[in-house]
């Protein structure tokens, strides 16, 4: 993990280094462990190293070629062996950087989609002048690009672009998807800078901008094996080495651990992988959450018995005293420009540090996706939609009974339901005008009407299976709720998601939905594939779901502060709501109408947002661009010189900063 920043500026003005350090103070907390530097003219290039696995400290970053095109990755590639065999190098001491310089001038454009791993990359091509912005197939590495003054300037994170002079024009569309609890895709919160879209390649070449998958997120086939025994053992090797990528050596790692089947599972194939090789001191270490107000959550009961089960106790988080305060969050070192909570969210995060901060982990195992990928869902519609679609009415009226008999339900009502699931697969998909709250300014309205990128158009649709179709769209909503959206407020950490692993989803989204989720038994494969790994009380759990008093009441508690906040609020200032409406909804729902509970609680949390975070200016100085003698600068690996044969390979002077 670490920080990849860069400005090119076409008008052909070299870039000063000074105005380049003064940035990388912005991020600096991002990637403490080593600055690198690389200026070429009108194009700059900074590393800024966060090292979490054994590779993250070979070579040099950014690093160059002899054709002059220049590369900076953000993450790790997993498949570093296979892409190396494929080039013919040594993969023992070959960099991810110089794997992915080589594989570019072997296959172009194309080499992203060769890479399988949590990755970000840019990537400079010199012949043809096109800057290369990549992320990863689950876009596990944020990545952000937009003109600035006339230059055009990326980044891994968006507080390089609030470290200018004057601060970032606020993005009405993506404050209005917020507001309308929509998704916000390659939105920010800032006009004219986007994100770079996960699964996606984006290639800029003099002011004009392509964007391009390099991976397929709607399968394209089937995996038909002949007994069941056979799905698992395949699922049991892919959800192993996706453990396995993400534990290896390195920076101490942390398992996030809720006593659900996704983390519990995480934990417990970690420990089957180590198997003799650990006693219980040396496994995984865990964070779990609890919170006794909430009657309904007893996760306590599950996560201690994961514990139990692996003779090791883990650090136990009590999240009873996060309440919201209704406060902005207003920080006195820096600005904050992620959409994000209150000022309860530092109390959270400093409850959060004090519990690991002095453990010195760098990485967190999430178990985001486990639910959604392998049939945590307990419905049948995707299935029935495949019968449907493909024209195999008996089996369609089996299927449909099976449900029908295990959700108790009328096997007519169930029937129609997968005729409109069906439906709703393959026309164009578009909010409806409807479901926006009414407060919302008028002629922001349409920008939450649009099709957004996980649709494809009717005509791809229709060669499509309707539960592949069915599986893209859940991928989506999966990838908009990753954690790296808004990095931590305090501490830096590396977010893992082993179920997000590339190999892992396409073997999943190949297989039959019969397969994942069956009548009254939902994640059947998982179940029987874990059997004996991970404990019996955790397979058989039943799903957990619950319904959180905390919001509700909080609102109530809160009534005149949050009325107060309502009579001038920054939104109308901003032209994105109507003041009078929304305090109206917000009176009613007190009342007990819940109608708009959630777009009420986001339009306090933009409120809010708008008046903390937003208005803070970093004051660093401004991007200048001036003339300098040198090439380029390329610090050595922290704690060595640069050797001569390392600075020749290079192509450029190398100094640590």
């Amino acid at each position: 993990m670490g920080v990849i920043f860069g400005i090119y500026t076409s008008s052909g003005c070299e870039i000063s280094r000074e105005s380049l350090e003064r940035f990388a103070q912005a991020t600096h907390r991002y990637g403490p462990d080593l600055t690198s530097i690389y200026t070429k003219g009108s194009l700059a290039m900074i590393y800024q190293a966060f090292d979490t696995h054994s590779r993250s400290s070979l070579g040099h970053q950014p690093c160059q070629d002899s054709r002059g095109n220049v590369v900076a990755v953000d993450g790790r590639l997993d498949n570093y062996e296979e892409v190396a065999s494929a080039l013919g190098v040594e993969d023992a001491e070959c960099s991810d950087a110089l794997l992915a310089l080589s594989a570019f001038e072997r296959w172009g454009e194309g080499c992203f989609s060769r890479f399988v791993g949590e990755w970000a990359i840019s990537l400079w091509s010199a012949i043809d002048r096109v800057l290369y912005l990549a992320r990863d197939h689950a876009g596990s590495r944020t990545l952000f690009y937009g003109d600035v003054a006339g230059q055009l300037m990326w980044s891994t994170y968006l507080e390089t672009f609030c470290s200018t002079q004057s601060q970032p024009e606020l993005n009405k569309e993506y404050l209005a998807r917020i507001l309308s609890c929509q998704t916000t895709g390659e939105l920010t919160p800032y006009k004219a800078i986007n994100a770079v879209p996960p699964a996606h390649v984006v290639a800029i070449r003099e002011g004009e901008i392509t964007v391009r998958p390099h991976w397929n997120w709607i399968a394209d086939s089937q995996i038909v094996y002949k007994t069941d025994v056979e799905y698992d053992e395949h699922f049991l090797y892919l959800f192993g080495r996706a453990v396995k990528r993400r534990t290896g050596s390195g920076a101490r790692i942390l398992a996030e651990l809720s006593g659900g089947m996704d983390s519990s599972s995480i934990v417990c194939m970690a420990d089957h992988l180590a198997g003799a090789k650990r006693d219980s001191g040396d496994r995984l270490d865990t964070i779990s959450y609890y919170d006794n107000t909430e009657r309904d959550w007893d996760d306590g009961r599950y996560f201690q018995a994961v514990e139990k089960y692996r003779n090791k106790d883990g650090i136990h988080v009590d999240l009873s005293t996060g309440a919201p305060k209704y406060e902005p969050l207003v920080l006195s070192d820096r600005n904050y420009p992620y959409f994000c909570g209150d000022s309860s969210s530092f109390d959270l995060a400093s409850q959060f540090e004090k519990a690991v901060g002095a453990g010195g982990y760098r990485a967190i195992l999430s178990g985001i996706g486990g639910d959604e990928l392998l049939g945590g869902v307990p419905t049948g519609l995707p299935e029935l939609a495949d019968y449907l679609i493909s024209g195999r009415l008996p089996s369609l009226v089996v299927s449909a009974n099976n449900w029908c008999m295990a959700n108790r339900q009328p096997l007519i009502q169930m029937l129609y339901q997968a005729m409109l699931f069906t439906s709703s697969l393959y026309l164009p998909r578009k909010t409806d005008s409807e479901a926006l709250p009414p407060w919302l300014n008028p002629d922001l309205r349409p920008a939450c009407l649009l099709q957004d990128i996980a649709n494809p158009s009717m005509l791809t649709s229709l060669s499509r299976r309707a539960s592949a179709l069915s599986n893209g769209r859940t991928w989506w909503s999966i990838v908009e709720g990753l954690n790296q959206r808004h990095p931590d407020i305090l501490g830096c950490y590396e977010y893992r998601y082993p179920y997000l692993d590339r190999d892992l989803v396409e073997f999943l989204h190949r297989v039959p939905r019969e397969k994942l989720v069956r009548p009254g038994h939902r994640r059947a494969l998982m179940r029987r594939a874990l059997t004996g790994i991970v404990p019996a009380e955790i397979l058989n759990r039943r799903r957990k779901a619950y319904v959180s008093r905390r919001p509700i009441a909080s609102l109530q508690d809160a009534r005149s502060r949050i009325e107060r906040i309502l009579i001038h609020p920054e939104l109308s200032k901003h032209s994105l709501v109507d003041a009078v409406l929304l305090r109206d909804a917000f009176s009613r729902q007190l009342s007990g109408d819940l109608t708009w509970f959630g777009q009420i609680t986001a339009a306090i949390n933009v409120e809010l947002w708008l008046r903390g975070s937003v208005a803070h200016a970093v004051d660093l100085p401004t991007f200048a661009a001036t003339t300098r003698s040198n090439d380029g600068i390329c610090p050595p690996r922290r704690g060595q010189q640069a050797s001569e044969q390392e600075t020749q390979d290079l192509g450029v002077p190398c100094a640590e900063i």
